[in-house]
C-alpha cells in the first residue's frame, strides 16, 4: 500500500507519496487546482500530478487523501473522488489544513491570505466559518483590506473624511476616482491584497488605521464565535496571518503544513472505514 497527499489550491498543489511505514517516497508540484472555480482543470491538475508520483505502482493499492480549495460546493468532491483512477477521499482545503496544524489536538486556525477561513477543532469535530470567497466574504483577508481600502477612499472623495496622505498617494497611482473605479472591475483578489503593502510605511495614516481597526474587528469576531471557556489556542497562518494575530487568546505554533496533515488522513485507518 502507498499513500498519496495532495493539498490543492487556487494558485497551485503539492504532493507526497509515502510507502506504508510513512517514509516519503517522492513528492512533486503542480498547476492550479480550485474544483469550484473550474472543475475540468483541477481535475487535470490533480490526476496528472498524483500519476506522475504513482508511476507504475498498482492503482488499487494506493489510498489519496486529497485537501482541495472549492470541496464545499456541493456534488464537487464526491464528482472529484469518482473521477480520479484510484481511491479517493476528497475534502476541503481547510480541514487538511487544520488537521497539520494542530494534529488531533483541540484549537483553532486563523488561515489568512489574499483569502481567509477561519476552523475550530474540538473533541475530533471541525466547524469551519468563512471561506466564501473575495465576492461574498474572506472577511480580515488580504484581498478584503485592500478592496476596504479603496471603499475608503470613496467615502472621503464624497467628503465623509479629509483625504489623507496614503489615500491621495493611492489615488494618484490608480488615476483618481475613475481610475479606482476600473481597479475594482478588472484586478483579481491578489492585486488588491497588494494594495495592503502600502500601509506597511504609513501606518500612522488614518486610512491606514481604519482598515486594520475594522479587520482585528473582524477578526475578533470570526474567533470569538469559534472559541470556547476555557479559550481555545489559536494557531495563525498564511501569509498575513502571524502579522494580524491577536493577544486576546492563548496562541499556538502550528505542528506541521496541510500536506502534513493530508497525510496523516490518508494513513489514518479511519478514513478508509466507511
Amino acid at each position: 500500500m502507498v499513500y498519496l497527499a495532495i493539498d490543492g489550491g487556487g494558485s497551485g498543489c503539492r504532493a507526497v507519496l509515502c510507502d506504508a511505514e510513512g517514509r516519503e517516497l517522492d513528492r512533486a508540484e503542480g498547476g492550479p487546482a480550485n474544483i469550484a472555480t473550474d472543475f475540468a482543470a483541477a481535475l487535470e491538475s490533480l490526476r496528472g500530478l498524483a500519476l506522475r508520483l504513482i508511476g507504475d505502482r498498482p492503482r488499487d493499492q494506493v489510498r489519496a487523501m486529497l485537501g482541495v480549495a472549492g470541496a464545499n460546493l456541493s456534488g464537487a468532491a464526491p464528482r472529484l473522488e469518482a473521477a480520479l483512477p484510484f481511491r479517493a477521499k476528497v475534502v476541503q482545503d481547510v480541514t487538511t489544513s487544520l488537521r497539520g496544524a494542530l494534529g488531533t489536538g483541540d484549537g483553532i486556525m486563523a488561515a489568512i491570505g489574499t483569502g481567509s477561513v477561519f476552523a475550530r477543532q474540538l473533541g475530533g469535530q471541525v466547524t469551519a466559518i468563512g471561506g466564501w470567497g473575495f465576492r461574498l466574504g474572506d472577511e480580515a483577508s488580504g484581498a478584503w483590506m485592500g478592496r476596504l481600502m479603496l471603499n475608503r477612499i470613496t467615502r472621503m472623495l464624497d467628503g465623509y473624511a479629509p483625504l489623507s496622505p496614503l489615500a491621495q498617494a493611492i489615488l494618484a497611482d490608480l488615476g483618481g476616482g475613475p481610475g479606482l473605479v476600473a481597479f475594482t472591475l478588472q484586478k483579481t483578489p491578489a492585486d488588491h491584497a497588494l494594495l495592503v503593502h502600502r500601509m506597511a510605511a504609513a501606518f500612522d495614516d488614518p486610512l491606514s488605521r481604519h482598515v486594520l481597526a475594522e479587520t482585528r474587528a473582524e477578526l475578533r469576531a470570526a474567533i470569538g464565535l469559534l472559541q470556547t471557556d476555557p479559550p481555545l489556542p489559536v494557531v495563525w497562518l498564511g501569509g498575513l496571518g502571524p502579522t494580524l494575530a491577536l493577544t486576546d487568546w492563548p496562541r499556538a505554533e502550528p505542528l506541521g503544513t496541510a500536506l502534513d496533515g493530508a497525510m496523516a488522513m490518508a494513513r489514518d485507518p479511519a478514513t478508509w472505514a466507511a
